[in-house]
């Protein structure tokens, strides 16, 4: 499989982070799945049945957005909500790391609504890769590992045996 073969494959699929990614990024995600696969091949079962495990375990963009924003959500808001009760009431309080917060959920809305967030282009370039591309080199892994049929060929016919009208004695 070639690299422009794996780009075709991608285009055809409706891939909205795709879309909103740079093209280069996604030509770079390309080669690398084409060496991947084509190493694997190479290297025989074994190279594919722990490609295959590294697959499963691996994390599509849309999980590690979703994990980055939990984790940088609770940190935000836990500094938050100390800075704001440590600050003494008779002053205005300080909400500065609150409205971080505010920030993340309309990016965590806006990747929603677009597919597309700053956070997601961070991860792109950082090699993260959507779960259309994931499941397209699992299937190509796939393909490796079954067996390559021979060509059918038909047996030759015996000729079927002779009428008892065309048995000459």
């Amino acid at each position: 499989m070639t690299e422009a073969m794996i780009i075709e494959r991608l285009q055809r699929q409706k891939d909205r982070v795709r879309d909103h990614s740079a093209y280069y990024l996604n030509r770079r995600i390309a080669r690398e799945m084409d060496i991947t696969v084509e190493h694997c091949l190479r290297h025989g079962r074994e190279a594919i049945l722990e490609r295959l495990a590294q697959l499963d375990r691996e994390w599509d963009i849309d999980r590690l957005l979703m994990a980055n924003f939990a984790i940088a959500g609770g940190v935000t808001y836990a500094a938050g909500l100390q800075r704001f009760s440590q600050s003494p009431p008779w002053r205005r309080r300080r909400t500065g790391l609150l409205y971080l917060l505010g920030a993340q959920m309309c990016f965590l809305l806006l990747h929603a609504a677009a597919g597309w967030c700053p956070p997601a282009a961070v991860w792109r370039r950082l090699g993260a890769r959507t779960k259309s591309e994931i499941e397209l080199e699992r299937s190509l892994l796939m393909e490796g590992l079954e067996p390559r049929l021979p060509t059918e060929r038909r047996p030759e016919r015996e000729p079927p045996p002779p009428k008892s009208s065309q048995v000459v004695s």
